[in-house]
C-alpha cells in the first residue's frame, strides 16, 4: 500500500508527540523537500520512466522532447536509434550538456541533455532514425497532502524518518541533528541494497 503525505505527517507526528495541526501550514513544503532529497540522493532502479521517442531526421543536431517529459528529465538512464524497424547499440549518454554543436555527419554514438527541454545527438545525423529513451524521473512537487510519495514502499520508513527530522529542524529541536544522520544513513542503506540487487553501482 502506497504512503501518503499525510500518513507519514500523522506518523511524525505522533513520534513527536505534536498536535494533529502542528506545521500544518509546512506541510507540503517539509514533504517536498523530503521526497525531493530522497529522490534525488541516487540513480534508483525504480525512478526510471520511458520517454516519447523522438523522430530524428538528417541533418538536425537538437530536439526537443514531447511535451509530456519536458521538465521530467533529471538524468538519461540510456538511450539508443532505430533505423527503420533495426536497433542499433545503446549510445552514449551524458546528463549535462557536454555535446558541442557540429558540421559532421554519420550515424549519431552519442546524445546529452542540453536543457530541460531538449536533447543534442552527436554527431550530426546522416539519416532519419527514432530515438529510444529513457530518463529518471524529477521528483513530483505535491500539490496535496492525499499524494502518495515517489518512492517505493520498501522506502516508507526513510520517508517518515525524513519528516521527524524536518518538523524538529522546524521547530528548532536539537534533535534535529541526530534524525538527519539517521535518516541520510538510512539513505546510504538503501543505496547498498539497490547496488547489490541490481548488481551494479549507482552514483
Amino acid at each position: 500500500m502506497a504512503i501518503t503525505i499525510a500518513n507519514a505527517t500523522t506518523h511524525a507526528r505522533a513520534v513527536l508527540k505534536l498536535p494533529a495541526s502542528y506545521a500544518s501550514a509546512e506541510e507540503l513544503r517539509i514533504a517536498n523537500t523530503v521526497n525531493t532529497l530522497i529522490v534525488s540522493y541516487t540513480n534508483w532502479h525504480w525512478n526510471i520512466a520511458a520517454a516519447t521517442n523522438i523522430a530524428v531526421s538528417s541533418g538536425t543536431q537538437d530536439y526537443s522532447m514531447a511535451a509530456g517529459d519536458q521538465n521530467r528529465v533529471m538524468g538519461i538512464h540510456d538511450a539508443n536509434l532505430l533505423e527503420g524497424s533495426t536497433e542499433q547499440p545503446s549510445l552514449l549518454a551524458f546528463s549535462r550538456p557536454v555535446l558541442q554543436r557540429s558540421s559532421t555527419t554519420g550515424q549519431p554514438y552519442a546524445v546529452c541533455l542540453l536543457s530541460v527541454t531538449q536533447l543534442r545527438l552527436f554527431p550530426v545525423p546522416d539519416a532519419s532514425y527514432t530515438l529510444q529513451w529513457r530518463y529518471y524521473d524529477r521528483p513530483t512537487v505535491f500539490a496535496a497532502n492525499t499524494e502518495s510519495w515517489d518512492v517505493p514502499e520498501a522506502l516508507a520508513d526513510v520517508a517518515k524518518t525524513g519528516m521527524v527530522w524536518q518538523l524538529l529542524l522546524y521547530g528548532d529541536d536539537d534533535r534535529s541533528e541526530r534524525y538527519e544522520k539517521i535518516f541520510f544513513s538510512m539513505l546510504e542503506n538503501h543505496k547498498r541494497i539497490e547496488e547489490r540487487t541490481m548488481n551494479r553501482s549507482v552514483i
